[in-house]
């Protein structure tokens, strides 16, 4: 039998190994994931359910730089006469992430709504890069469009393309995928996804049969959606139903606003978005507005598509 000498480690080769093996058990736990950047996980649309059966369908912009995963939820049970509604959800992962079984279970208990999660093809919440692009709006100066505006290093500015999307490629999949009833097609989006949809309200009203609007990021690129409401005929909106949903549990100073911009001095975006709300009413919109002093930006997504789901069922 050969014997093996085992020949002493150098202090050199000790320090490295005992290093990394201190290193591996203090590591500290990992930083914050920036907001939208969570991995996306397991979603009902990944879970068998006695309500809906899901499909995925990828598209990609015309210009083939955002890349998309538009996820339908289509009831079991036969669609009411003449179709069924259709909730358009913004920040289709997030969204699906958010929604439970008993969400959906809930929805089965009467004429159950399609579904459909307007995400992107990522393995996170949100591709938070074309999320900029796609959900806020056309920036003006001087009455010229200021081309690729960019707001935390973000380029923005690319909603009228995401809605002619939407209008162009994502609707007509829905409505060959489902029996939908044209004049019930609703949108739902929160923070980015609400500032779109009060621009697509503010600009193309009759896109969307209603629209629910969750803590939108008014602010985004100083205000570009308040001035575009101040520019609007709120009488363009009369008999649309609208739901404003805004959180007004205080927020930590230190934190910049959700929509990346600090309102003008003097100004208060929540009470600009109480403005909208009001100026809809007034000119025949059956508008609302809803104060949730309890939750914060974060904490709104789920509030306002819980709202979502109640307005989609309604008649």
């Amino acid at each position: 039998m050969t014997n093996k000498i085992s020949r002493p480690i150098s202090a050199a080769v000790l320090a490295c190994i005992l290093a990394a093996a201190a290193q591996a058990q203090t590591a500290a736990p990992d930083s914050p994931v920036r907001p939208g950047m969570q991995p996306l996980g397991e979603t009902v649309a990944d879970r068998p359910s006695a309500v809906y059966r899901f499909e995925t369908h990828r598209l990609d912009s015309d210009d083939g730089k955002r890349h998309y995963r538009i996820q339908i939820a289509i009831p079991r049970n036969a669609p009411e006469a003449g179709g069924s509604p259709a909730l358009y959800m913004l920040d289709g992962n997030a969204a699906l992430a958010t929604l439970t079984p008993a969400d959906l279970d809930k929805l089965g208990q009467g004429r159950a709504p399609v579904l459909v999660a307007l995400g992107y093809d990522v393995a996170t919440r949100n591709d938070v890069v074309s999320r900029a692009y796609d959900y806020t709006p056309p920036v003006f100066e001087h009455g010229k469009p200021v081309p690729g505006p960019v707001v935390r290093g973000r380029v923005g500015g690319g909603a009228d393309v995401f809605l002619e999307f939407i209008r162009a490629k994502v609707k007509p999949l829905v409505r060959e995928r489902a029996a939908i009833d044209l004049d019930r097609e609703y949108l739902w989006g929160h923070s980015y996804g609400g500032l779109f949809t009060l621009h697509v309200l503010f600009t193309q009203p009759q896109a969307f049969a209603r629209y629910v609007v969750g803590d939108p990021s008014a602010w985004w690129h100083d205000g570009a959606l308040v001035k575009e409401w101040r520019q609007f005929d709120a009488r363009k909106a009369a008999g649309k139903r609208v739901a404003v949903l805004v959180g007004t549990k205080p927020r930590d100073p230190g934190r910049p606003q959700p929509g990346g911009a600090e309102p003008a001095a003097g100004e208060d975006p929540r009470a600009a978005v109480r403005e909208m709300a009001q100026g809809l009413k007034a000119a025949g919109a059956d508008a609302t507005y809803e104060a949730f002093p309890q939750f914060g930006h974060g904490e709104m997504i789920r509030a306002s598509l819980e709202r979502a789901l109640e307005v989609a069922v309604q008649p």
